[in-house]
């Protein structure tokens, strides 16, 4: 796979750190993204990502009982949504790419979800992943995509 290391594929996890103040990774993860629009590296989400996103700010409002204000998860949402140099980006619509996502399973020991996410940056030749998840060790392991900052 060709790469392009001007462009960063976010992980939801990045997001999720970014918006939550009171999270143990949230300097790391402000500090990843000024990092990345400093050196002008393009950003990109895919609707998995959005998806993801809201669903872990909704279930942290409820793992502390706390009532939802969905003003403030659309405004979280569109504070992401308005981040300089972000795309949405999606898989292709070619059914048979698809099967991808299987054998993104079986290569690299990864979750559904994790290789469709794999899938995405293939097909967009997106040079870097930015995560703390450690899933993606044996994609990072193979030079498929780099970690970002490396």
């Amino acid at each position: 796979m060709k790469k392009d290391l001007t462009k960063c594929y976010l992980d939801t996890n990045v997001l999720v750190y970014y918006k939550l103040e009171s999270s143990s990774r949230h300097k790391e993860a402000l500090f990843l993204i000024k990092d990345l629009l400093k050196k002008r590296i393009k950003i990109f989400i895919s609707g998995l990502v959005i998806d993801e996103f809201l669903y872990s700010l909704l279930r942290f409002h409820k793992l502390y009982q706390e009532k939802v204000d969905f003003g403030k998860l659309k405004k979280a949402l569109m504070e992401i949504l308005n981040l300089p140099n972000l795309e949405i980006i999606n898989p292709s619509n070619k059914k048979d790419s698809h099967l991808k996502i299987v054998d993104n399973i079986i290569l690299y020991k990864l979750r559904p979800r994790d290789a469709y996410h794999l899938l995405i940056m293939q097909e967009q030749e997106i040079g870097y992943f930015a995560t703390f998840d450690n899933d993606f060790k044996s994609v990072f392991k193979r030079g498929i995509v780099k970690k970002y900052p490396v």
